[in-house]
C-alpha cells in the first residue's frame, strides 16, 4: 500500500482523516514547540536575567562614579593617617632615635640615667602577618617618686606608642629620696615591608 492509496482511502472515510488531520497537527505543533518556542523563550528568560544584572551593575558604577570625590578625599585623609601612624610608629631604622627620645624624657624628668638599652631577644618575636614587633628598652636611673611620677605622665603624653611593662625601686642608704629604679619599657615597631 502506498501513500496514494492511503490518502484515497482516507478520503473515503470522513472520520479517519479528521483523526489523522489532528494527530499531524499534534505533531506540527509539538515540534515546533519543542524545537523552536521552548528554545526561544528559555533563550528570552537567559536575556532578560544578563540584562538586570548589567542593569544592577550600571546602578552601582553610576553610584560609585558619583560618590568619587568624596573617595578620593577619603583616601587623602587615610593616607595623612598612615603617615601620623608612621611617625607614632617608627620602623627598625628609628630605635636609635627612639632611645634618644626616652633618654630626652628622663633627663627632662629630672632623673640621672646609668644605663639604657634595648633587650634583645625578650618580647622580639613576631609572629607571621604581624605588622608591628615590641621592643623592650632596659632602663636603669636615679630618681626620687616625684620624678619618676613626672617620667611617667611625660610617658603617657608622648604620642609615640610607649608603655611601662616592669619597674624595680630600690632604696638606696647613701641619698634616701634618690631611689635606684631599673624600668622596663616596652615601645613597638613598624615592621618593613609590611
Amino acid at each position: 500500500m502506498n501513500i496514494m492509496d492511503l490518502l484515497a482511502e482516507l478520503k473515503k472515510d470522513q472520520k479517519k482523516m479528521v483523526i489523522v488531520a489532528a494527530i499531524v497537527t499534534v505533531a506540527v505543533l509539538f515540534a515546533y514547540l519543542r524545537l523552536l518556542f521552548i528554545p526561544q523563550v528559555s533563550g528570552l528568560f537567559s536575556t532578560i536575567a544578563k540584562v538586570n544584572k548589567l542593569k544592577t551593575e550600571l546602578k552601582t558604577a553610576e553610584t560609585n562614579i558619583a560618590k568619587i570625590d568624596a573617595m578620593r578625599t577619603d583616601i587623602a585623609s587615610y593616607d595623612e593617617k598612615i603617615g601620623r601612624y608612621g611617625d607614632l610608629l617608627p620602623t627598625e631604622t628609628g630605635i636609635p632615635t627612639l632611645l634618644e627620645s626616652l633618654s630626652e624624657m628622663a633627663r627632662s624628668s629630672g632623673m640621672r640615667i646609668v644605663s639604657i638599652e634595648p633587650v634583645v631577644g625578650k618580647g622580639n618575636k613576631t609572629q607571621k602577618g604581624q605588622a608591628y614587633q615590641a621592643i623592650p628598652i632596659k632602663m636603669s636611673v636615679r630618681a626620687g617618686y616625684h620624678e619618676l611620677g613626672k617620667f611617667f605622665s611625660t610617658i603617657e603624653s608622648s604620642e609615640r606608642f610607649i608603655k611601662i611593662a616592669d619597674i624595680r625601686i630600690k632604696a638606696t642608704a647613701a641619698s634616701p629620696k634618690k631611689h635606684d629604679v631599673e624600668l622596663l619599657v616596652l615601645t613597638y615597631i613598624l615592621l618593613e615591608g609590611k
